[in-house]
């Protein structure tokens, strides 16, 4: 069995959307209603839903509930960093290496008030 796709509901589709096609490269390929739904597709075939149904509340995740994004080298993930940063994405703290899990990583809410890590395995 296979995580194939995930849907998050987030204030405002458009804006997230924006995100996650201009950081991480994901394609929109349906809207539903204005800006009910979107359906991002990843290069890996994965399927990321973005949702607004209601249109009248805000979701709220828990503070550790996050998004992985893996590249392939800790050199994506400075560049990715580098680059939203220039364009004006607030972000806490620079890429950090976790000699215990082998990783280099950084942290950036997303619209939507979720949290996405940025890693690449070593």
């Amino acid at each position: 069995m296979t995580l194939s796709h995930l849907n998050i509901a987030v204030p405002d589709v458009a804006q997230t959307r924006a995100f996650f096609e201009t950081y991480f490269g994901f394609e929109c390929t349906d809207v539903k209603g204005k800006d009910a739904l979107a359906i991002l597709m990843g290069k890996n075939g994965f399927i990321l839903a973005l949702s607004n149904f209601t249109k009248n509340q805000i979701p709220q995740y828990p503070s550790d509930f996050h998004v992985g994004m893996v590249v392939d080298t800790p050199e994506q993930v400075m560049e990715t960093y580098t680059r939203m940063k220039a364009d004006g994405v607030s972000l806490e703290h620079e890429p950090k290496t976790w000699g215990g899990r082998g990783t280099t990583s950084f942290y950036v809410l997303a619209p939507g008030n979720f949290l996405v890590e940025v890693l690449s395995v070593i």
